[in-house]
């Protein structure tokens, strides 16, 4: 009876457990190589490529810690959510200052950074348990803003028949409506490893993330033909 109580109700909860982990996992991996890919070939890179490069490093670092905690001490790693969004948000917010030309549109993307982290600041100093805790504030006015940068910079380079970053913008769209709209649905009791797992949206997430990876992955692989495919014709020239 003993063992087969195990078979049937033990086994189920781990693999439960397990399979979202693993899921997640397999979007870790596909960050490491995404940074890996964009550190080892980021040298004489313009600004946007080395702000992405420096993304991706900071994100891994995060995800590693939080995948840790989680498995170790389930539900100790919210503090980390804080980093996470920030982080984000920053990179981000200077990458986009970055890649327009209009000026009045770069003050606005200024002031925004400037106005959300000063709020956020003054957010943690009135309250500080806020930082155990997921800021649903916290993660509107980080993500809500970003969301509409890479809109715009998709619909300002409609007219472009190929322009760079069209992969990683389209990616930042579909991750972070995913990401968001779980977050500030207020759907937290089952973020990380509660038992028993079900397959909520959470799960979904993760399968967001590793697309916007898969697509990361494939503005690398665009970004670096086009530098090849420069580098070859100027070479040409030069004989």
């Amino acid at each position: 009876m003993g063992f087969l109580y195990f078979i049937c109700n033990i086994i189920p909860k781990i693999n439960n457990m397990l399979f979202p982990f693993l899921v997640s996992l397999v979007g870790l991996f596909f960050l490491l190589a995404n940074a890996i890919r964009f550190y080892i070939t980021c040298k004489k890179r313009d600004v946007l490529y080395r702000i992405v490069t420096a993304y991706l490093v900071l994100l891994f670092c995060v995800e590693l810690l939080c995948n840790i905690i989680g498995f170790l001490y389930p539900n100790s790693n919210f503090f980390l959510s804080h980093y996470y969004f920030i982080f984000q948000f920053i990179s981000l917010s200077l990458f986009f200052y970055n890649s327009f030309e209009n000026k009045i549109f770069r003050k606005i993307i200024l002031a925004v950074l400037i106005l959300v982290l000063l709020f956020l600041s003054i957010q943690y100093y009135l309250i500080p348990s806020l930082y155990w805790e997921f800021n649903l504030i916290e993660i509107a006015i980080t993500s809500i803003p970003l969301l509409l940068y890479a809109f715009y910079y998709i619909v300002s380079n409609l007219k472009n028949i190929k322009h760079d970053y069209f992969y990683f913008c389209n990616g930042l769209i579909i991750y972070l409506t995913s990401s968001a709209s779980i977050f500030l649905s207020g759907n937290t009791d089952s973020v990380i490893f509660t038992e028993p797992f079900v397959l909520d949206l959470w799960f979904f997430n993760s399968l967001f993330y590793i697309l916007y990876q898969v697509l990361i992955y494939k503005e690398w692989k665009a970004l670096n033909f086009r530098q090849t495919a420069k580098k070859n014709f100027e070479n040409k020239m030069a004989d």
